[in-house]
């Protein structure tokens, strides 16, 4: 039999739709791509408005005038203390503990691959442990930006086949600090690229670029004047001359110049030509910032948290976004209460009722019975969580939560919720693999905290 020639055309049009039958026969059978998990029943099922566990009493103070005026005091002391500082508050092990905690793990990069011995050595290289301290400069951020274990921006994770591990989990990632931050600048790494800086609440390694040097007459004119708190998130806060500086975010403080029926004229630091901070005005909204300490009231504590629900976890503060202790930490700061970063030390943070040996019933009905709704910490290794009040006869809290516990054929695993939500102390207890009873948090909780019983 004679062939029949094909152009190159036509074997073309043919390979086409061959292949159009294949991706068909394969989205017949179901998406490539595995579907997202299900929402949490709480998540869907709860109200994501605080103001809907406030009660009839939601115009009540949580401290009283006293307690918050003396929690006010020790936040000032602590925000401005790194600009009194004439040395580091770390000693050289606290300060380069990232060295030899990383060089003896195996650690992955943002390929996925090893981190080789290489690297490690050029980490020691930059950090110049044995030059310990070799500068000394209070300085301001002058965006938001974040303190690192090591002086690299490059992250450090851990097997991402382990539950819990991988992305987003950047172990050099220490915490995010906002624009406006006191700092005081002990050590600079070998390339100058990065400085070892010291806040109110933790210390890491810090971009040079992100701050500037505070002198007399700026930290003079930063200090001397009322302070406004951010009262609502992510508001663009542009200067007097309409360019874009960063975003007010609750947690942060500015120096106010004068409120005005469009709102309050604050300084802004700007880093000069020369590295040092210089100060120019932004505006804030009336709705978005306040006097600082706004007074401490239930509705008050719900409308700053509100605007913080539905916003994605973010691990040390990983891309501006918050963890467990991030979120309670800025909730409180227009409140004039400066929480701890971590929530191991935010679990000491008042009075400590422990709940160990109680059952998950009875941790509950303690919860309810003692707990002050928007003023009591719940604690557990890893986590914090406030409690707002009670619907239906369950306590309810507000966290920032990665995921949930889950095991399936003998593998752990996690049910990601990622994000700040109002849920149950049992939030996915209706899903078939969670890890009973460890998976749920009620079961874990050790304590409870309650905020202005002393000042931390």
């Amino acid at each position: 039999m004679r062939s029949i020639p094909v152009s190159s055309r036509s074997r073309a049009a043919i390979l086409a739709f061959c292949l159009s039958l294949l991706l068909s026969a394969c989205a017949a059978k179901g998406p490539l791509v595995p579907p997202d998990p299900p929402e949490v029943r709480d998540v869907t099922d709860l109200p994501q408005d605080l103001f809907a566990y406030l009660g009839p009493d939601g115009g009540r103070s949580v401290f009283t005038p006293d307690v918050q005026a003396g929690m006010l005091r020790g936040f000032l002391t602590g925000h401005f203390a790194p600009w009194e500082r004439t040395s580091p508050p770390k000693d050289p092990g606290d300060a380069f503990w990232g060295l030899n905690h990383f060089a003896a793990k195996t650690v992955y990069g943002e390929n996925l691959l090893r981190r080789s011995p290489a690297w490690m050595a050029e980490m020691r290289r930059l950090s110049r442990p044995e030059d310990f301290p070799n500068f000394g400069r209070p300085a301001v951020a002058v965006v938001h930006t974040s303190l690192r274990v090591l002086p690299t921006l490059e992250p450090a994770f851990l097997n991402r086949h382990l539950p819990g591990e991988g992305f987003p989990f950047d172990y050099l990632q220490n915490t995010a600090i906002w624009a406006g931050t006191p700092l005081y600048l002990s050590h600079l790494s070998a390339d100058g690229a990065f400085a070892l800086a010291h806040c109110r609440y933790a210390s890491g390694w810090v971009p040079l670029a992100d701050v500037a040097f505070a002198g007399p007459e700026f930290r003079k004119e930063f200090q001397s004047t009322p302070l406004v708190a951010v009262t609502r998130d992510r508001v663009p806060l542009a200067d007097e001359h309409g360019l874009f500086r960063f975003e007010a975010r609750v947690g942060m403080i500015l120096p106010l110049v004068r409120a005005t029926a469009r709102g309050y004229e604050v300084f802004l630091p700007v880093r000069d030509a020369r590295g040092e901070a210089v100060t120019v005005r932004g505006l804030l909204p009336p709705s978005a910032a306040a006097p600082l300490p706004l007074p401490a009231t239930a509705a008050n504590l719900a409308r700053v948290g509100g605007s913080m629900l539905g916003e994605p976890y973010g691990w040390g503060g990983m891309y501006g976004h918050r963890d467990c202790s991030a979120l309670l930490m800025d909730l409180y700061t227009p409140f004039g209460l400066g929480l701890p970063r971590n929530s191991r030390q935010q679990g000491k943070a008042g009075e400590y009722i422990s709940l160990e040996g109680l059952s998950d019933q009875d941790k509950e009905t303690a919860i309810l019975a003692r707990g002050v709704p928007f003023a009591t910490l719940l604690w557990k290794p890893g986590h914090i969580m406030l409690y707002v009040g009670e619907l239906g006869g369950r306590a309810m809290i507000l966290h920032d939560v990665w995921g949930l516990r889950t095991e399936e054929r003998g593998r752990e695993g996690r049910h990601i919720i990622g994000r700040v939500a109002v849920t149950t102390l049992t939030p996915g207890e209706e899903l078939p693999e969670l890890k009973k009873p460890e998976g749920l948090l009620l079961h874990t909780i050790r304590g409870m905290v309650l905020l202005g019983s002393k000042n931390p």
